[in-house]
């Protein structure tokens, strides 16, 4: 008997050793992870807003949309500050007011969701520059693509304004010494089944997929709407040498280059290519490895949590995993900078111009910024 107690003991002794808190390490990882990304998403988008608000670059639709880009990344992180607190402090804000909660998650929506449409109408204003040279110069302003952006911005706190709903949440009074953020299943059980069913896919769409649609449809069509024009110009080329200059649309494009008396040779347009096609399909890559896993994710916990609401109780790992991606989705907001500036000599001159606050160019820089170029575009 004593032999098998002692069996029966070490068998309670290992599992115990084993166990892995998984509250406790997503904890750890997840500060790590915030740390790095605060310090370099608030950096970089920082560096966005100067140089995208300089005097140059605000003549410029394609730089409005990166100006609101760098705004919207920088609030959404600061709305995630909610998780970082609770994952390096365990201070839990949503036990002080229900009211700053549904604050919080409905500004942390708007500037998520804000941000991808900005990538999307980026995407879109590339693509009228590409496949209406000539018309792009009355569409693709500054003042529409800022019509544009508060289109967007008032659309989606429409559509995100049900975080003020009653059914979210409970102040502190009465028995409830603190506040919560949850969902009042039985008081407003329309609602919840609104939030956890049908709100996901909602979501899920208005954030990712559309957005990235658009992403995706737009730089197909640029990529060959610019193969179409080069083989057109090098099939004209060789027929004849005194060809009458045609703007290119490519040259409209964000990053393009081009010279009024002379056009550049094949071998640096086909670059400059390139170098947009590998900027917006970096991006777009990007976008969807953080944003489209977190969407996913969510979509199956809340349809899970909805059939069984202990789900997240019995299940620490899947809740583990959540809780990472939810952090990694971060990323997307942190990194929009350098992949859509530091990708570019053009938007690194500019950078460098902004920085050094010089105000004139000389014509001879093979880096120029891109309004000259673009004004040049417009004289032709």
């Amino acid at each position: 008997m004593a032999s098998t107690n002692n069996d029966t003991n070490s068998t309670k002794i290992i599992p115990s050793m084993t166990s892995v808190d998984y509250g406790l390490l997503a904890n750890r990882i997840g500060t790590l992870i915030y740390s790095i990304i605060y310090l370099l998403g608030f950096v970089g988008n920082t560096l966005a807003l100067i140089t995208f608000s300089s005097r140059r670059m605000c003549q410029i639709s394609s730089s409005i949309f990166l100006l609101a880009l760098s705004i919207s990344d920088s609030l959404a992180l600061v709305t995630s500050l909610w998780h970082f607190l609770a994952d390096a402090f365990q201070i839990y804000l949503q036990n002080y007011s229900a009211l700053a909660c549904r604050c919080r998650m409905f500004f942390a929506y708007v500037f998520m969701d804000l941000s991808s449409w900005c990538i999307a109408g980026l995407a879109f204003d590339r693509y009228l520059r590409t496949r209406l040279p000539l018309g792009s110069k009355t569409l693709c302003t500054p003042r529409n693509a800022s019509i544009t952006i508060l289109i967007f911005f008032f659309a989606l706190c429409g559509i995100n304004g049900h975080y003020f709903s009653p059914g979210i949440g409970q102040e502190r009074g009465g028995n409830r010494t603190q506040a919560h953020c949850l969902e009042n299943r039985l008081e407003y059980p329309r609602y919840y089944y609104f939030y956890k069913i049908i709100w996901p896919k909602i979501d899920m769409a208005i954030f990712c997929f559309l957005p990235a649609c658009i992403m995706i449809l737009c730089n197909v069509n640029i990529i060959y709407l610019v193969k179409r024009q080069r083989h057109t110009l090098e099939h004209t080329n060789n027929d004849s040498q005194d060809i009458i200059k045609t703007p290119v649309p490519i040259y409209q494009t964000l990053s393009g280059s081009s010279s009024i008396k002379k056009p550049p040779a094949n071998t640096h347009r086909k670059a400059l290519e390139r170098q947009m096609s590998l900027m917006m399909a970096a991006c777009v890559i990007v976008f969807l490895c953080t944003t489209v896993p977190v969407t996913i994710c969510l979509l199956l916990l809340e349809r899970t949590i909805m059939k069984n609401p202990y789900f997240g109780r019995d299940n620490a790992l899947f809740i583990f995993i959540f809780r990472i991606v939810r952090t990694l989705m971060n990323i997307h907001f942190g990194c929009n900078f350098y992949l859509y500036c530091l990708t570019s000599r053009i938007f690194r001159a500019e950078f460098m111009i902004a920085l050094r606050c010089r105000r004139t160019i000389s014509l001879s820089n093979p880096e120029q910024s891109t309004s000259m170029m673009l004004h040049k575009i417009d004289d032709i």
